[in-house]
C-alpha cells in the first residue's frame, strides 16, 4: 500500500507533471471541514489568476452584508401634479444598481422580459392615476459614476455581452441582441436587425460564416456610444444568427421603452426620454409613484454563480460600496471587497482584486484564502443560500460537463473560472463517509488552451477521491 506522502506526491504530479499544466502557476488546498484536517496542499499561499472564482468573494460578501432575503428597490418618482390622469411634470426612475430589471431567464427571453417589466410599470402608474405625462421620463443613473467599464478589463472583451458596462440603472442585463445573416461558408455575415431597435445605432460587421459549430464572433464599442463593430466567425447556413453585445445606454433604453409602453396603452408623453448622472435637485419636491423590488438576493447570487454572470457580480460589488460612497465605480468596489475580507481575517497576503467578477487578468487569489472563505461561509448564517448558489458537477450551470459520468458527478458544488491559459475551481466535495471537503485548485498562466487544464484537474480530483476512500 502506498504511504500517505507517496500518494500525495502522486496526486499532485497529475498537475505538476502534466504537459498542459507543468509550467503554470498552481495553488492547491483541500481541507476536510468535518475534522479540520488538511487532506492535501501544494503552494497554498502562491497567488494565481482566479478568473471567475473571484465571484465567490463578491457573492459571499453580498450575502453576509445584505442577507439572503435582501431585494433591490428601484423607486419611480415624479415632480409636479397629476390632473385628470395627466402628470404635469417629469417621471423619474431612480436607479439603484439592480442588475435584474427586465432581465431574461431560462424560461423568458429578452424581448418578453423587457415587455413584462414596462407593461407592469404602466399598470402601476395607472393605479396611481397617471396615464399620460406632460413632461419627460428621466433615467437617473447617478447612484454610480459614469465610468461604465472596468479599466482593467481587456479591450477585446469590452462591448461583448459578458463584459457590459455597469450603471446606476441597468436594464435587460445590459444586453443588445444583434441578428446576423448566416449564409454560405465564406460569406460575410451582415446585420439584419437588433433588439432593442435603437435610433441612430450603427453596427458594422466583418464577421465571416465558416464551418465552425459555435459562435466565435466579438463585439466592440464604447460606453454610451451608438456605434458597435463586429469581427470573428459564426457557423454558416444558420439563417438569422443572434450574437449578444453590450447595450450602449441601458438607462436611456428603459426610459424609451417605458414611454413606448405608455403610448401603447393609449397615453401620451410630450417630452423626450433623458438620462442623467447628476441626481435631481433636492429642492425639487418628488413624490413616489411606486417602488419596484427585485427577486431575493439568494436567487440573484444563484444566477451569478451558476451562470457565472459577470454583470450581476459587478453590480453586486458596486452596490455594496455605493452604500458608503456616492458616485462610486469599479475600483472603489474592488477595494471594498479586498478590505471587507482582510478585516475579517482572511489571509489576503499576495491577493489582488481589480474587479468583482474575475474578468480582470490582474486579479490574484490563493488556495488557502479561498478554502478559509469556503469554511467561513459553510458554517455561517447564510450557509443554505450560499451552498445552493453553486453549480453541481455533471448537473448544472458551468459545471454541467465537469466530472460528468465519474464517481464525483453530483458530489461537487463549486465555482469555476476560465480565462485564456487559466482554469480554476473552488468549492466543496461531498464524501461517502458524510464528511465535507473544501477545496481550491488554481491553475493559471499556462499559455495554452483550457480544455487540457480542466482534464488534468479532473484527473487530480478523481485520484484524490480514490486514494482517500
Amino acid at each position: 500500500m502506498l504511504s500517505i506522502i507517496t500518494a500525495i506526491l502522486l496526486n499532485i504530479s497529475l498537475l505538476t507533471g502534466n504537459p498542459a499544466t507543468s509550467k503554470a502557476k498552481i495553488s492547491v488546498m483541500v481541507k476536510d471541514l468535518t475534522d479540520g484536517q488538511i487532506v492535501e496542499q501544494y503552494q497554498p499561499s502562491k497567488p494565481a489568476t482566479p478568473a471567475s472564482v473571484t465571484k465567490l468573494l463578491t457573492t459571499a460578501s453580498a450575502l453576509e452584508t445584505l442577507g439572503e432575503n435582501f431585494r433591490f428597490s428601484t423607486k419611480v418618482v415624479y415632480s409636479g401634479e397629476v390632473i385628470d390622469s395627466v402628470l404635469h411634470g417629469d417621471l423619474i426612475v431612480l436607479g439603484n444598481i439592480d442588475p435584474t430589471l427586465g432581465a431574461p431567464d431560462k424560461k423568458i427571453p429578452l424581448e418578453q422580459s423587457a415587455a413584462q417589466l414596462t407593461t407592469d410599470w404602466v399598470a402601476r402608474l395607472h393605479h396611481k392615476g397617471i396615464k399620460s405625462i406632460n413632461g419627460r421620463i428621466i433615467a437617473d443613473m447617478s447612484r454610480l459614476n459614469n465610468e461604465g467599464y472596468n479599466p482593467y478589463w481587456l479591450w477585446e472583451d469590452i462591448g461583448n455581452y459578458y463584459a457590459p458596462a455597469i450603471w446606476g440603472l441597468n436594464y435587460m442585463r445590459n444586453t443588445l441582441n444583434i441578428y446576423l445573416n448566416s449564409g454560405a461558408c465564406g460569406s460575410r455575415a451582415n446585420v439584419v436587425r437588433t433588439y432593442p431597435q435603437i435610433e441612430g445605432l450603427e453596427v458594422t460587421s466583418t464577421v465571416t460564416c465558416t464551418r465552425i459549430s459555435k459562435d466565435l464572433s466579438y463585439v466592440s464599442g464604447k460606453a454610451l456610444d451608438n456605434s458597435r463593430a463586429m469581427r470573428g466567425e459564426i457557423p454558416s447556413n444558420k439563417g438569422d444568427f443572434c450574437v449578444k453585445g453590450d447595450l450602449p445606454n441601458p438607462g436611456l433604453q428603459l426610459a424609451i421603452d417605458l414611454q413606448k409602453a405608455i403610448e401603447k396603452a393609449g397615453g401620451k408623453v410630450t417630452g423626450q426620454p433623458q438620462y442623467i448622472f447628476k441626481s435631481v435637485s433636492s429642492d425639487t419636491p418628488l413624490k413616489t409613484a411606486f417602488v419596484h423590488h427585485s427577486q431575493p438576493l439568494r436567487e440573484i447570487i444563484k444566477v451569478t454563480n451558476e451562470e457565472s454572470n459577470n454583470m450581476y457580480a459587478e453590480a453586486l460589488g458596486r452596490y455594496l460600496v455605493s452604500r458608503y460612497q456616492t458616485q462610486s465605480g469599479s475600483q472603489q468596489a474592488a477595494q471594498h471587497l479586498y478590505h471587507y475580507w482582510k478585516n475579517r481575517h482572511m489571509p489576503m497576503s499576495g491577493c489582488v482584486l481589480k474587479d468583482g467578477c474575475g474578468l480582470a487578468p490582474q486579479n490574484k487569489l490563493t488556495a488557502s484564502m479561498l478554502v478559509q472563505l469556503l469554511a467561513r461561509m459553510y458554517y455561517g448564517k447564510q450557509r443554505k443560500a450560499w451552498f445552493n448558489s453553486l453549480p453541481i458537477s455533471g448537473k448544472t450551470g458551468t459545471l454541467t460537463h465537469f466530472l460528468e459520468n465519474t464517481s464525483l458527478e453530483g458530489k461537487v458544488h463549486a465555482k469555476s473560472g476560465t480565462l485564456t491559459g487559466t482554469k480554476c475551481f473552488a468549492g466543496y466535495i461531498q464524501r461517502p463517509n458524510g464528511h465535507l471537503w473544501a477545496f481550491a485548485v488554481l491553475v493559471s498562466d499556462t499559455g495554452g488552451p483550457t480544455d487540457p487544464i480542466q482534464k488534468a484537474i479532473e484527473k487530480y480530483l478523481l485520484s484524490l477521491d480514490k486514494i482517500n476512500k
